[in-house]
């Protein structure tokens, strides 16, 4: 049996840009960009995040947010398939990912937003249905949970052509307990009376039928702003990392009404190909719209925001390379300091640029505006276009204190810690499945980059048919056994730790053949002195009949994900610079 997507992903439940300013989707950040095409009651803002990355790659992020009264019968923007989807499903939150690759956490750093697993993912909470005042017997919850995701299933499954079907099957669902819930790092999870649902497709394919009902959520689709961007296909599905993310979540307004809030995440990690020969190469190079004729010179005019921020830190550089960009495209620009261990500490660059664009503007059919200044030649008055572009460079020479090139991630974006998950034991029968967190920060690191004391939250779901001894579960703190008291507490015999509680809470649902499977939830407290935790467990794969092998089953089964949860993480904080 072979496990597919076997690295486990940490995330991060803020699921946000861990930036201190120019977050993507930030509030505050939307207030600031307000402009005259904002709707009071509809909103839409777009931004871009471009980071190149230590081996020569570059990370790019699309990030969209749309927001809109849920009871609308009628949008300007919004789009309407999608509210009428958590109406009928009493939908209070749900994510929907599609991916293929991995993100390697050691060679590029932590993920600006948290990392998915290979293939399809599926997870969704309910509002419960209100209790008749008059009827004998109450309504089941659970019940109505099951509807409701089988509903969501049908319709998500036919707007993405995604074969979410297999997901109402009830021996491919699971009902999580700690995870998918919003958590600030507390001992206990936020209280919740939403019944949760989850289920994944480690098999899934992903390709262009699911990002083309993707980009026809956006008010402007692939046609200006930030989407435009994505227009190449063959350089979106070519990327060594693909994830297309699409979330929905109903929050309860202050004048006690319910906003619907449609967020959608495209991450790429691009490599170019075609980079000249000084190893300059451009964003509309990495993303192949130069080869489509196409160029970034206007915004959609549905956008309340829209802007592109560059991230970048010695020995590489990002500058504006469009034309007319100075004029059009106004830039702010904050500076951060990270360690990068020895006692030496590399300066990032935050550039932000506003693709609203100022001056004298034409709308096109598209939806788009397009931007343009006023020129004087020969001729007379003319328009010159305004083009937006990035160019990216390395620098070999300009590391900092004569220190050789790393090729490693600073210390503020290696992630504190991350996990593996892998087989053990021999065949199909005494197997053994373990995942491993390993601390990549010493206990004395250079620039303030000390470990610290933290949480982790481990959801493990598995198949009917593979049968989990639950009594062999075995949890160590560096070599040493944890014993598990009462299925919820634990004290470790070692003299440094004897009092601390390590497992903070154990929730183990058997599974049922052909009809549920199993799932293992865990909360640990990880010291900062410890340096690796791991969890094993023994299993046994059941007899299958003929027509319940999976297609191409000499290849091995594919075992959902295993999903890590952590704190928040310390990010890097950057500060304006003087205009």
């Amino acid at each position: 049996m072979r496990s597919r997507g076997s690295r486990a992903r940490a995330i991060s439940m803020s699921r946000a840009v861990f930036l201190a300013v120019a977050l993507l989707g930030s509030s505050a950040v939307v207030a600031q960009g307000s402009t005259p095409h904002s709707n009071p009651v509809e909103t839409f803002d777009e931004e871009a995040l471009v980071r190149p990355l230590p081996d020569g790659k570059t990370v790019f992020v699309a990030h969209f947010r749309q927001s809109a009264p849920l009871a609308s019968r009628h949008f300007e923007k919004f789009p309407k398939a999608m509210a009428q989807i958590a109406r009928a499903t009493r939908l209070a939150e749900a994510e929907l990912s599609f991916t293929q690759g991995r993100w390697d956490d050691l060679r590029w750093g932590r993920a600006p937003i948290g990392t998915k697993p290979i293939g399809a993912e599926l997870w969704a909470s309910f509002h419960p249905p209100p209790q008749p005042t008059n009827a004998t017997t109450a309504i089941d919850v659970n019940t109505e949970a099951d509807n409701s995701w089988a509903k969501l299933t049908a319709h998500l499954g036919g707007f993405f052509c995604a074969s979410l079907s297999r997901l109402t099957r009830s021996e491919t669902v699971v009902a999580p307990t700690l995870a998918f819930r919003k958590w600030n790092g507390l001992a206990t999870a936020l209280s919740s009376n939403q019944p949760r649902r989850h289920g994944s497709l480690p098999s899934e394919a992903v390709c262009v039928e699911n990002l083309t009902p993707w980009l026809k959520l956006l008010p402007c689709r692939d046609q200006a702003g930030v989407g435009s961007m994505l227009k190449s296909r063959t350089a979106v599905f070519g990327a060594h990392y693909v994830s297309i993310s699409t979330k929905m979540e109903t929050k309860l307004t202050a004048d006690s009404k319910w906003d619907l809030v449609l967020t959608q995440t495209l991450t790429l990690v691009l490599e170019d190909s075609t980079k000249k020969e000084d190893g300059t190469t451009h964003l509309s190079s990495l993303l192949g719209i130069d080869k489509k004729g196409v160029t970034i010179e206007n915004s959609c005019v549905a956008a309340r925001l829209s802007r592109v921020h560059a991230e970048s830190h010695a020995p590489f550089k990002v500058a504006g390379a469009g034309e007319n960009m100075t004029d059009f495209f106004p830039k702010r620009e904050h500076t951060a300091m990270a360690p990068i261990g020895g006692g030496v500490n590399a300066l990032i660059r935050l550039q932000t640029w506003d693709l609203s664009g100022i001056g004298r503007r034409t709308t096109g059919r598209t939806g788009s505006t397009r931007s343009t200044r006023l020129t004087t030649g020969e001729s007379g008055v003319i328009a010159a276009p305004a083009v937006f572009d990035l160019a990216f460079s390395e620098d070999k020479e300009s590391a900092l204190s004569g220190e050789s090139y790393s090729k490693a991630p600073l210390l503020g974006y290696t992630p504190e810690l991350t996990g593996e998950r892998y087989l053990t034991g021999s065949g199909t029968r005494d197997g053994g499945l373990t995942v491993e967190v390993t601390r990549n920060l010493g206990t004395d690191v250079d620039g303030g980059r000390k470990s610290r004391d933290t949480k982790l939250r481990l959801f493990q779901p598995m198949p009917w048919y593979v049968r989990v001894f639950i009594h062999t579960l075995r949890v160590t703190y560096d070599g040493e056994v944890v014993e598990l008291v009462s299925g919820t507490k634990s004290k470790s015999k070692s003299s440094k730790s004897s009092t601390a509680n390590f497992v903070e809470g154990l929730s183990w649902s058997p599974s049922i053949d052909r009809k549920r499977p199993s799932v293992l939830e865990m909360q640990l407290a990880i010291p900062k002195d410890v340096a690796a935790v791991k969890i094993a467990v023994t299993y046994e794969k059941a007899f299958l009949y003929l027509n319940e092998f999976p297609p191409d089953a000499n290849r091995g089964f594919d075992l959902p994900p295993a999903v890590l949860t952590f704190p928040p993480p310390r990010g890097v904080s950057f500060f304006p610079n003087p205009p």
